[in-house]
This record gives structure tokens, C-alpha cells and sequence, in this order.
């Protein structure tokens, strides 16, 4: 029988720290912590296997890291975050607890708020991977990704349903957003 495998991808690195927290901590270390945990936690599963988009402390740009789901037919894309609250927000303290984000357009103000700071680090980047203004590439994106949407939004709603039975803080819920990463995952996929 064929293994599921699974992509844990531990956000930002190298470069990029992600979101700091008020003591110091930097997402960075947080999601690559999480994501070797939850990798060791896959593989102990006899019928699956998990595999990292990075183990160590190194920046791998978005594209690099779906392709790899891809190069290795990866059956879920998880992307691990730890967000931080930003004291000039309208209410930094009740910016707390948990969510779990599929690829869509962004509804809410929330939403587009956490797609742009998460969508930020492409400034690491040096090179594009898609043309713009290219209708037929664009079309045939959107088909792909629509394959998984229903996958994406069930899986995001079972991870919701699954922290709340451990995680003392806020159910913020399933949401939905256009993060770069998910962006060419054609697979079910979520932050």
C-alpha cells in the first residue's frame, strides 16, 4: 500500500523571521520546532510519512516549497504559522487563538489583514513564477485549485475541530485567504 504523505512546511527562515513575539520569540524558530514535532508524530503512523519543506534554519522561497509537495505527490500541504499581534492594531489583546486558513479570496478585513502579512515575504524573493497578464495560465490555476477547494476547506475545519479538543485560547476558525504559498499547491492545502 502506498504511503500518504504529507508536507509539513514550517513558515519563513533564514532571512525571514516571520512574526515576533512580545518576549523575543521568532516565528521563524516556532514553526520549524512545530513542524519537526509534528513530522515525528506523521512518520511514527504506519501508513504515512511526512516530509519537511525545511529542517533547519535556511529561507526556501514559496514556490520552491509547493514544488516540492509536488515532486514528492505530496496527498496534503500543511503550512505551519504562529502569528503575532501588533500593538498599533485596534485591539491587539483580543487578537489571540487559533485559525486555520484554506486558499480563497480574503472576506474580511481580518483576513486580508493576515494574507498580506504572511504574502509580505515574497520581498525575499528574486524571481517570479507566474507571468502576469496571461489569461490562459490563469484559467488553468484556477482549475486546478479549484479541484481541491472542498478537500482544503473540510481538512481546515478538522484541524479546527482537532485544536480546540488541546488549545487553551480562542477558536478563531476556518478562513480563508490568498496566501502565496497555497497559491500552486494542487493538492489540499492549508496555513
Amino acid at each position: 500500500a502506498r504511503l500518504a504523505t504529507i508536507v509539513i512546511d514550517p513558515g519563513h527562515g533564514g532571512e525571514d523571521p516571520g512574526a515576533r513575539g512580545r518576549h523575543g520569540s521568532r516565528e521563524k524558530d516556532v514553526t520549524l520546532m512545530i513542524g519537526k514535532r509534528l513530522k515525528a508524530l506523521i512518520d511514527a503512523e504506519p501508513d504515512m510519512r511526512a516530509v519537511l519543506t525545511r529542517d533547519a534554519d535556511f529561507y526556501v522561497p514559496l514556490g520552491v516549497r509547493v514544488d516540492k509537495a509536488r515532486r514528492v505527490k505530496a496527498d496534503l500541504f500543511v503550512s505551519v504559522h504562529v502569528n503575532a499581534a501588533n500593538p498599533r492594531w485596534s485591539d491587539p489583546v483580543n487578537a489571540r487563538g487559533f485559525e486555520t486558513y484554506f486558499l480563497a479570496e480574503a472576506k474580511t478585513e481580518d483576513e486580508r489583514r493576515v494574507e498580506a502579512m504572511e504574502n509580505e515575504v515574497v520581498k525575499f524573493e528574486t524571481r517570479t513564477a507566474v507571468r502576469p497578464g496571461d489569461p490562459l495560465g490563469f484559467i488553468i490555476n484556477d482549475m486546478a485549485q479549484n479541484e481541491h477547494l472542498r478537500e482544503s476547506a473540510r481538512l481546515a475545519e478538522l484541524v479546527q475541530q482537532q485544536l480546540r479538543a488541546i488549545h487553551p485560547g480562542t477558536n478563531r476558525g476556518v478562513k480563508q485567504a490568498g496566501f502565496v504559498v497555497l497559491v500552486k499547491a494542487y493538492m489540499p492545502a492549508i496555513l
